[in-house]
């Protein structure tokens, strides 16, 4: 594993979040990973501009982990 990796899954534990199968995570946890306020995530993801791309399961949205640690890795690295 890698420092990013593991920071993710130290801070779901943290947040009491139990990805789903496929490594999902719910729209709340994924702003707090990489850093944005849920709202503005939210409204991001609402207008069709979000940073990370998600999957609809009813009226929530949800975040595969995998994409979350490349946005880090590409934030990151500049």
């Amino acid at each position: 594993m890698n420092t990013i990796e593991e920071e993710i899954q130290a801070r779901l534990e943290a947040m009491d979040v139990n990805p789903l199968l496929g490594g999902l995570v719910p729209e709340f946890a994924a702003a707090a990973l990489v850093g944005y306020a849920h709202s503005y995530l939210r409204r991001l993801a609402a207008a069709g501009q979000s940073p990370l791309p998600f999957m609809r399961r009813g009226n929530r949205r949800f975040y595969k982990v995998a994409d979350i640690q490349r946005y880090l890795d590409k934030t990151v690295q500049g």
